[in-house]
């Protein structure tokens, strides 16, 4: 029976860091700005003190930082920056007030538009700023107009989801996914090579959870399609 190689002291020692950095970012009393700065410089010493060759190369602890000028992580970093400068400058306020208004008229085209509002902006944002962008519309809506929040914010997450299958910047995992291709030699994707199919994904999501929102979302009912428990997990994501 052939015995796999056990790792070299390199790679016991990184597996060693990877399980610090973890109990690092469990604990409450230290930033996680300080704990990854930190495991940054274990790393980077490891390696300059101990050089590591693979194949007659030498390592250089330099080439830790070269995933920080990836264009995927720039890329991440400047869509997060953009949402978080829209939720400080309060340019959404006026889209809550007018969906406070509309929601006392007629709660479904409301729920459209907010829908398409969320899928539209996670073409072009990354997903989670634009669910912090409009959560807490969301919520100040159900405050006004004196009504449960939760047929609202799950319909508004999913659509998120399907919306950031539109662009190559819409999520993280097209930005990385169009970099490897790059990488192996494969066509370049445009910004706009996912909208068919997505677009056809949206129709179908909008069929499904603008219509269905009393039925699938109620959780005051005994027989709903989400059990109590899951949905609510889901709506405090």
């Amino acid at each position: 029976m052939n015995i796999p190689e056990l790792p070299n002291n390199h790679a016991l020692a990184v597996l060693l860091i990877t399980v610090l950095a973890l109990y690092l970012f469990r604990r409450e009393d230290t930033p996680l700005e300080t704990s990854s700065l930190a495991v940054i410089a274990i790393l980077s010493v490891m390696f300059a003190i101990f050089p590591f060759y693979s194949d007659g190369k030498h390592f250089e602890p330099s080439s830790l930082f070269f995933g920080f000028g990836h264009e995927a992580l720039v890329t991440v970093c400047s869509l997060m920056i953009i949402g978080h400068g829209i939720v400080r400058t309060g340019a959404l306020e006026p889209i809550g007030r007018y969906l406070a208004k509309l929601w006392k008229i007629s709660p479904a085209l409301s729920l459209l538009i907010t829908l398409i509002l969320a899928g539209g902006l996670s073409a072009f944002i990354n997903n989670t700023p634009v669910v912090v962008l409009l959560l807490p519309i969301l919520i100040s809506v159900s405050l006004r107009t004196k009504t449960d929040s939760s047929p609202m914010l799950l319909p508004m997450g999913l659509a998120t989801l399907v919306g950031g299958m539109a662009t190559t910047i819409g999520t993280s995992t097209n930005l990385l996914v169009v970099s490897i291709a790059k990488n192996m030699g494969a066509t370049e994707f445009g910004l706009f090579d996912f909208a068919k199919p997505a677009l056809m994904a949206s129709v179908v999501a909008l069929l499904y959870l603008w219509p269905g929102r009393q039925n699938f979302y109620r959780v005051d009912h005994h027989q709903c399609l989400i059990p109590r428990h899951v949905y609510l997990v889901l709506t405090s994501i």
